[in-house]
């Protein structure tokens, strides 16, 4: 593989653009290789109908479109941030019909500039493959930790194994695949009970791994 394409990859799973490159690692990395990991992040939440949740990093959306089916019924709402404008669009052509009901919100924004939000807002919160790409960690999770009422939960999904051979092919020249600085910033932001866990996906025997991580409170 040329270092061009290599770099272009890199690029893209970092923030995918309306590129050709972009729309296929949108297609293969974060439809197809990512959609287990994020239907797992939403069943580790234990969203109930009620909740108020927040997905960081949506991508096209898929994780946001269970929390949906979840909360449509109930007096909850999801809410989704992703700071690539590519991203906001596809998810928002899947989503029209929870948007268009008021249940779902879609916002271009960073992790680490969540000020489109109140204190003390979310039940829960997730990502998948998203943690990588914060480029001021401890930023980020202070405010995660401000925005999450207290008690509620975050998680996190990744495939460990997926990572070592994305990183040995030289597609994380702009992240860092790493658990313990992510680990360590939730600690350092307040979050207690961090866990990381290796656990199977049901119904295909997949193996990937859940960092939990949960605001003091009530």
């Amino acid at each position: 593989m040329g270092s061009r394409l290599r770099e272009a990859i890199a690029r893209n799973l970092r923030k995918p653009e309306a590129t050709i490159i972009g729309r296929l690692v949108k297609k293969i990395a974060l439809e197809k290789m990512n959609c287990f990991l994020e239907l797992e992040a939403v069943r580790l939440c234990d969203i109930q109908p009620d909740h108020q949740v927040l997905e960081v990093g949506f991508g096209p959306g898929i994780g946001i479109q269970a929390t949906y089916h979840i909360v449509k019924d109930g007096n909850g709402e999801v809410y989704g941030i992703d700071f690539s404008e590519e991203m906001v669009l596809s998810a928002t052509r899947l989503l029209r019909k929870g948007i268009g009901e008021g249940k779902v919100s879609l916002i271009n924004a960073e992790a680490a500039d969540l000020s489109c939000f109140q204190s003390n807002t979310f039940d829960r919160v997730f990502h998948c493959n998203c943690y990588y790409f914060w480029p001021d960690m401890t930023k980020a999770t202070n405010e995660l930790h401000r925005v999450m009422k207290p008690g509620a939960t975050m998680v996190t999904t990744m495939n460990p194994e997926r990572l070592k051979i994305s990183q040995s092919r030289g597609f994380f020249k702009y992240g860092n695949p790493d658990q313990r600085p992510y680990i360590k910033a939730l600690q350092s932001s307040g979050f207690c009970g961090v866990q990381l866990k290796t656990l199977k996906h049901e119904s295909s025997g997949a193996s990937f791994d859940a960092i939990f991580a949960k605001k003091p409170g009530f």
